[in-house]
């Protein structure tokens, strides 16, 4: 997974980046996505959808982030930043796809108790 502004993020967030990473199960078994790819904040030009996969790549857009607040905040309020929306991204995956069981493996490991499972029935 990244986390990314169109570029690396400060060392708070890679070393958020670095646990996720490090949690999520590969290969994913996600209807063939390999990669998972977060963009923080508002697009720099309007895009059609916030989801695409595309060649192995799942990219979804955060566009509530605010990297004027992140970049305001302590560390530790950065790390709240990021997980509230590193969670709210991975409630939405499994709000739509009942095979995104790496969700769920992935929270479990991070101690996130709050990030539901995969519902069956659910998908695009």
């Amino acid at each position: 997974m990244e986390l990314i502004r169109r570029y690396r993020l400060d060392p708070v967030g890679q070393s958020f980046e670095g646990r996720v990473n490090d949690a999520i199960p590969f290969p994913l078994r996600f209807h063939g996505v390999n990669k998972l790819v977060i963009w923080l904040g508002p697009p720099p030009k309007p895009v059609k959808k916030d989801y695409v996969e595309s060649g192995g790549v799942a990219e979804i857009q955060y566009p509530t982030f605010s990297w004027e607040q992140y970049f305001a905040a302590s560390p530790a309020e950065r790390e709240v930043l990021l997980e509230t929306a590193t969670k709210e991204v991975f409630r939405w995956l499994t709000s739509q796809y009942p095979d995104a069981q790496f969700v769920t493996r992935a929270a479990e490991r991070l101690g996130w108790s709050d990030v539901p499972r995969p519902t069956e029935g659910s998908g695009p």
